[in-house]
């Protein structure tokens, strides 16, 4: 193994890392308040476009992995 396929290695986990980072960067600032119908609308798009983020980022750790283990 080279050194540019070990370093090449770790990509996939610093993937899965940020992606775990972005998570917690939005659930820390998610604000759920029950006093309006209005005022949930801005959560439930935060947490929508998280849903989103987190698809696609899963979808695209395995993809890498097998990009850099062909290497």
């Amino acid at each position: 193994m080279t050194t540019t396929t070990a370093i090449l290695g770790i990509v996939p986990g610093l993937q899965a890392t940020s992606l775990v980072a972005h998570n917690l960067k939005v659930m820390k600032n998610f604000n759920m308040k029950k006093s309006s119908k209005m005022s949930m609308k801005k959560p439930i798009k935060k947490m929508v476009g998280l849903g989103v983020t987190n698809l696609v980022g899963i979808g695209l750790i395995k993809p890498t992995s097998q990009m850099i283990n062909n290497l």
